[in-house]
């Protein structure tokens, strides 16, 4: 979640960006005003990731702001001035807005900030029909370049692919492309619920129907095949949990499992 702050000496022009920011699941709006002098106080009293300034406002202008938050906080600049943007970068500034710019322009910007920012919390003590699913049930996750993001939901998924530089994640409602790579999934995704079995292969592990070969079988149908360098992953996974006749051990994976006699 990202905690930001809106600053604009027009209020029309504020208004946009507030609708905006309350409109992106990932955002939350710490504090949204016309006074630039108020926004110092704002940003040492409060846990701020990211402000979208203005640049041309009186007495402190979205440069000074930029120079005085430097390194510790990022900012998106929201102008009608092209001008400046040169000055802007140089400053490290993380883009720059030119109005009047619409919705998906605004999000390619805030997508800009680190991944692990743009995971949504879900909502708090908010009545919904539908109870939402709680915090570690889903992620968003970016599917294109203009800033869209899609909502993937952990119990739906069967598996994921790596498709060169992104990943496709196959679900019981559809097929997801995401700009992510395998890799970046892994990290993201929780163990307890998903396994790599191949370099361009993560499986659902609830999904997982049997074992046949150098294959595993999701939701009966489905056959994932299992690298050599991931069998251990799945033979540990399943250890616990394989019943066979032979009194001492069986052979799964290349892998020989052992019971107790007293099994």
């Amino acid at each position: 979640m990202i905690n930001v702050v809106a600053v604009d000496d027009e209020q029309g022009a504020l208004e946009v960006l507030v609708d905006y920011i309350k409109d992106t699941p990932f955002m939350n709006l710490v504090a949204a005003t016309t006074n630039s002098m108020e926004v110092v106080g704002i940003l040492n009293s409060n846990e701020v990731d990211l402000v979208m300034t203005d640049i041309m406002m009186p007495r402190m202008n979205g440069l000074n702001l930029v120079s005085l938050f430097e390194g510790k906080i990022k900012f998106i600049m929201t102008t009608g001035y092209p001008e400046y943007a040169l000055q802007s970068f140089d400053h490290g500034v993380l883009d720059y807005l030119v109005k009047p710019f619409g919705y998906q322009r605004f999000l390619k910007a805030v997508s800009k900030m680190p991944f692990e920012m743009t995971l949504v919390d879900a909502p708090e003590n908010e009545p919904e029909a539908k109870p939402m699913p709680k915090k570690e049930d889903y992620i968003f996750v970016k599917v294109d370049a203009k800033g869209k993001f899609h909502k993937v939901i952990f119990k739906n998924v069967i598996f994921i692919e790596a498709q060169k530089t992104y990943a496709s994640i196959t679900t019981d409602i559809d097929r997801v492309l995401t700009n992510l790579t395998l890799s970046d999934l892994e990290k993201r995704l929780p163990e307890d619920r998903f396994m790599r079995v191949h370099r361009s292969y993560m499986i659902a592990k609830e999904r997982i129907t049997g074992i046949e070969g150098d294959e595993v079988i999701l939701d009966k149908v489905l056959r994932v095949p299992i690298g050599d360098t991931y069998k251990s992953n799945v033979t540990n996974y399943l250890e616990g949990s394989i019943y066979f006749k032979e009194s001492t051990s069986a052979t799964i994976l290349g892998k020989r499992i052992t019971r107790s006699t007293g099994q």
